[in-house]
């Protein structure tokens, strides 16, 4: 028991922090109620603007709620717009899974 809680500890350590950021699927869009494209977009928005400074932080880095202010934190730093902080947003809060 000890055993598999380790291993799924260490398997969602590993997704949040070094993983690639996962594609988004006609069944997270459906999930969203949003086009696909939409999320596609987000991702490479957080790509584009956030991996020029830093590693793009990984959806299951936190919570769904969690990502509107910690995208705020970084809106003017990035120079991130309205259109794009929302479609970053959306995507990290469709993409995690907690």
């Amino acid at each position: 028991m000890a055993w598999t809680r380790l291993v799924a500890g260490s398997l969602l350590l590993a997704a949040a922090c070094g993983a690639p950021l996962p594609h988004a699927s006609s069944v997270d869009a459906l999930r969203a109620s949003v086009a696909l494209a939409e999320l596609e977009e987000g991702r490479t928005m957080l790509l584009q603007k956030c991996g020029r400074c830093h590693a793009a932080p990984h959806p299951n880095r936190f919570a769904a709620l969690e990502w509107p202010s910690k995208v705020g934190d970084m809106v003017e730093r990035s120079k991130i717009d309205p259109a794009q902080r929302k479609s970053i947003e959306l995507y990290l809060m469709t993409m995690s899974s907690r």
